[in-house]
């Protein structure tokens, strides 16, 4: 269930808010229902594991339990139950996502030596089981240092897993994030608008912006590549990027802003990365929370900055390269993590050489670091490695130029298309004052929250550019072919 569907808009979240807020003020009645509807949400796309996950969270809330540090258990045994419990989290997200990889990239390759192959599983995908991985480990690791506010009960630990504005595509959230607003939060008009505007916007961007880039990206990567010109290469690519950034940065608003209508608040996801100034710059900016998941608990256990100088570049490394092939089981992935590590080794080598005096102007920095970022959306699009390089064969000008083959621009790229890209192009990467604020009506969100005369003008007219988003993302619902989420298969 996606929340760009007309399921989930029109019957799963209204049933589910006049049930939430119709019921008692107790939070723990709110938490009850919160965790029933996040259940349902979650078994209507799978109805066998959803039963998996119930048993894995009580397991892994247990094994807090033993691991936390006011636990009699020896500091010996807490380790190993972390490190076990752990084991069995990851060992799941391997064996759903990366055992066909496995096996027929790695093993089968080597049956000339070893003299015999293995035929490839075929587990089916999970259903967001990276991000519920990321979760139940973060929650594991705080519980075991105390950094975590301990739940009052399984109910409350179900529920930081299968809160379903989080639970398929992030943002990735800890425990100690959202820990004290599960024991106590705040339902207040003013929040409730506040969200449904953020999801009304996120809402638009995926529907109105993303989805329609998507289809003219689609039907150049769909193309052979040797039989692409430079032009229409970098068309798709440009297309690409600018439907990645709106796909994944509108469902955290959409996924931020039902959290907030139910009384949370969850940590920013995207901060306009398309204007950072370089590659590090770039990943303080987009997709934060797994930047962030990443720093905590693989970076900074692997020695992070505080070790040698060769270290500290294999740690980077080390890092990329799982974050690469967290996103996918394949090659391109691999490859698009290593791309980025050698980019953020190569900045931190000159951030400490005689050349970090030496510093581009912000325009030219900007644009630089657009097309290096443009170059990796290559390998994270491309179905394999062999179709990526020969894409960026294509882009800088040495392909094959067989335009026979080619479908004329109109059939590619319409007038609304073009609209489109320059109006996604304009908020996504070009810094104007009146897009400091994250959000174009972050305005109304802040007056909402503020105590003054014109309070209920404002809540007003935070409503109305709410209700007209809606209606227009549902006019595009009905009007273009269903597209899902991007993150959605990661």
């Amino acid at each position: 269930m996606l929340f760009s569907s007309p399921l989930f808009l029109f019957v799963f979240l209204p049933v589910f808010l006049a049930a939430y807020y119709l019921s008692p003020r107790s939070t723990h009645i709110k938490n009850l229902i919160a965790l029933t509807g996040s259940i349902v949400f979650f078994a209507w796309g799978e109805p066998l594991f959803v039963f998996a996950l119930i048993a894995g969270t009580f397991v892994d809330y247990r094994i807090s339990l033993a691991a936390a540090p006011d636990s009699t258990y020896s500091h010996r045994t807490k380790y190993w139950l972390l490190v076990a419990a752990i084991s069995l989290n990851v060992a799941a997200l391997i064996a759903s996502k990366y055992l066909d990889f496995i096996v027929t990239a790695i093993i089968n390759p080597l049956e000339p030596w070893v003299g015999f192959s293995i035929k490839p599983p075929n587990i089916p995908l999970l259903l967001g089981i990276s991000f519920i991985t990321f979760h139940r480990i973060s929650y594991l690791v705080d519980s075991y240092k105390g950094r975590a506010i301990p739940p009052r009960g399984f109910f409350d630990c179900a529920l930081y897993i299968f809160l379903f504005p989080q639970l398929i595509a992030g943002p990735i959230i800890r425990y100690h994030d959202i820990g004290q607003q599960i024991h106590d939060r705040n339902h207040t008009v003013g929040g409730f608008l506040t969200g449904f505007l953020r999801f009304s916007i996120g809402l638009a961007k995926k529907l109105i912006i993303a989805d329609p880039l998507g289809i003219v990206a689609g039907k150049i990567f769909d193309f052979q590549p040797e039989g692409l010109s430079c032009a229409f290469a970098w068309l798709g690519i440009v297309a690409y990027s600018l439907q990645i950034y709106f796909d994944f940065s509108g469902y955290s608003d959409m996924a931020i802003g039902l959290g907030r209508m139910m009384g949370f608040r969850f940590p920013e996801n995207f901060n306009r990365p398309y204007i950072s100034r370089s590659v590090t710059e770039f990943w303080q900016r987009w997709h934060i929370s797994l930047s962030n998941w990443m720093r905590l608990y693989l970076y900074i256990p692997l020695g992070g900055n505080r070790v040698s100088t060769p270290r500290m570049y294999l740690n980077l490394w080390i890092v990329f390269l799982i974050s690469g092939f967290w996103h996918g089981a394949s090659w391109n992935f691999l490859a698009w993590g290593a791309y980025y590590g050698l980019f953020l080794s190569i900045e931190r080598a000159l951030s400490t050489s005689r050349l970090k005096e030496f510093v581009l102007p912000g325009v030219m920095s900007q644009i630089i670091t657009l097309l290096i970022v443009m170059v990796g959306w290559v390998f994270f699009r491309s179905p394999s490695l062999h179709h990526a390089m020969g894409y960026l064969w294509a882009m800088f000008g040495q392909g094959t130029e067989m335009q026979t083959s080619l479908p004329p621009w109109g059939l590619v790229i319409g007038n609304r298309d073009v609209i489109t890209i320059t109006l996604a192009t304009i908020l996504g990467c070009v810094s104007l004052p009146f897009l400091h604020a994250r959000y174009p009506f972050a305005f109304c969100a802040a007056w909402t929250e503020a105590m003054s005369v014109q309070r209920v003008r404002d809540m007003a007219i935070q409503f109305l550019a709410s209700l007209i988003l809606i209606l227009l993302s549902a006019s595009a619902i009905v009007s273009s072919d269903y597209v899902p989420f991007l993150y959605f298969r990661f």
